[in-house]
């Protein structure tokens, strides 16, 4: 190996830094003196599967090498890198360290990020609005993602003063830090700060997480309220607003009735029921603040409330650790998913409380009935399983090529799956993104039609209960297919054997 190529090496780790997971969190960030890397490989493990040789190591026989982190040994000749191997055992304590643990997989570089976000605005309107304050850049947090063809819709909570517009969108094919465009437009998207009520029906005020139909049409939950961090102000009734993505229209909205909230009503996401060719649908909206689902049935233009014990938070799984700030939350139901339609005609409703582990269930059936006994509910709800330690998760959506529920864990900050034809256990829930950085507050994460992943991180810890660094990236958007990301993993979907025998263990819901 000649003198340049070594050196050209050895430059590919210089300036490098790096940090230690300790128990989920993680330390500063400190320089990597030692050219210590990690060597990730995506195919390996499934290569790997049909490899049944074994190697010697410390007298000890290894037969399965799932991951290694190493230190880069160059040398002029075999015998050179020989002698360094040989006169340096760290080589041999850094590789048994890495027998049988489990892997969490490649990061995945940023398909959209910013240090803070801007619109796409003409020069004048922007400098009017930063000096009447209807723009502060800093108060701008996204927190909700969809995807629907070509756009990528983008919510912003107005959680503070100075958020022109809450429901955004931008292209997939523009670049990396381009610039936000208010949906449906600027005329109905924009809210200033002195405002008392919306100008036109079409104006979403504060969203947190929307959801893309498979009849094209976009549905946003509006809680209608700016300024939630401090002074709350209501300008418009909470609403249910679906448009028509082909042609930008509203198609319907529909304003909760006081008998379906509470004064502590949050409503954070929205799980859409498509029914029959017609496109007549459910919809499912968790009610965070006030341990509740409200379903609407677009048919009949009417919603109802169901409250279920299942729903409130676990009072030991309140307590966060993301960013560096610690801080607790007493949230609710804030996240559902539907399974595929089962041969009753009705679908299982997944659910959980961010400030819960565990995973809840209930069937359809008994959520589309306005009239069902209360005590109804409670029987037909269970749980399915607990996802382990540290699992609080945000939101969730379900992969239905792969049978997989992807999960937004916030203490981990990461992604972790579940494959709904196994067992909810810990070892079924993987982790198969994290990181520290990237991954910061990960806060919402969509499926979509194409099988491919979304996940927006936005250092919400610091956002509400600190401070960020505009001058470092804030806000991620990544991505990448679902079928990818679980290969190899518990995840992976089930061969027939595999489904058969789980069926045979696994008890059926209730419908």
């Amino acid at each position: 190996m000649s003198n340049h190529l070594i050196q050209e090496l050895e430059s590919l780790y210089r300036d490098s830094m790096t940090f230690v997971r300790i128990n989920g969190d993680c330390t500063g960030w400190f320089p990597l003196l030692s050219g210590l890397f990690n060597l990730i490989m995506d195919n390996c493990l499934k290569d790997m599967k049909v490899v049944e040789r074994e190697i010697t190591m410390s007298h000890s026989l290894v037969n399965r090498f799932l991951f290694a982190t190493y230190h880069v040994k160059l040398a002029h000749s075999v015998e050179e890198l020989q002698d360094l191997i040989s006169s340096d055992m760290r080589v041999v304590v850094l590789l048994a360290l890495c027998i049988r643990f489990q892997v969490v997989r490649c990061l995945l570089p940023p398909s959209f990020q910013w240090k803070v976000v801007d619109f796409s605005w003409d020069e004048s309107a922007r400098n009017a609005a930063i000096s009447t304050g209807a723009y502060v850049s800093e108060n701008n947090m996204p927190a909700g993602i969809a995807r629907w063809k070509n756009k990528l819709f983008i919510t912003i909570p107005r959680w503070k003063k100075g958020v022109p517009a809450s429901l955004n969108y931008i292209n997939i094919n523009g670049n990396q830090t381009q610039t936000l465009n208010p949906y449906p437009s600027w005329e109905d998207a924009f809210v200033s700060n002195k405002a008392c009520c919306v100008a036109s029906n079409k104006t979403v005020v504060s969203a947190f997480r929307v959801q893309v139909d498979k009849c094209d049409r976009l549905w946003v939950v509006d809680n209608g309220v700016a300024d939630m961090s401090s002074g709350v102000k209501q300008i418009a009734p909470p609403a249910l607003l679906i448009f028509d993505l082909n042609t930008d229209q509203l198609l319907h909205r529909y304003e909760f009735k006081d008998e379906e909230l509470r004064d502590s009503s949050v409503l954070t996401s929205v799980e859409v029921e498509v029914i029959g060719k017609n496109c007549d649908a459910f919809a499912y909206i968790p009610d965070m603040g006030s341990n509740a689902l409200l379903i609407f049935s677009l048919s009949k233009d009417d919603a109802w409330r169901v409250e279920c014990p299942f729903f409130h938070f676990d009072p030991l799984s309140n307590v966060y650790r993301v960013g560096g700030i610690e801080f607790f939350w007493n949230d609710g139901v804030s996240s559902a998913v539907l399974s595929p339609s089962k041969k009753s005609g009705h679908r299982d409703l997944y659910f959980h409380p961010t400030s819960s582990t565990k995973q809840f269930r209930i069937s359809t059936k008994f959520l589309k009935d306005k009239y069902v006994p209360k005590e109804y509910i409670f029987s037909a709800a269970e749980v399915v399983g607990d996802r382990g330690p540290l699992s609080q998760a945000t939101a969730t959506d379900f992969d239905p090529l792969n049978n997989v529920i992807f999960y937004a864990q916030l203490n981990r900050n990461g992604i972790s799956c579940w494959n709904t034809e196994k067992p909810l256990t810990e070892d079924n829930v993987p982790l198969i993104l994290s990181d520290c950085t990237v991954l910061e507050f990960p806060n919402d994460l969509k499926v979509d039609q194409e099988g491919t992943l979304w996940i927006l991180s936005n250092r919400q810890s610091r956002f509400l209960y600190d401070s960020m660094d505009n001058n470092e990236v804030n806000f991620r958007v990544l991505s990448a297919p679902t079928s990818k990301l679980i290969q190899g993993t518990a995840c992976e979907k089930m061969t027939t054997m595999d489904r058969a025998f789980s069926l045979i263990k696994r008890p059926k819901s209730k419908c």
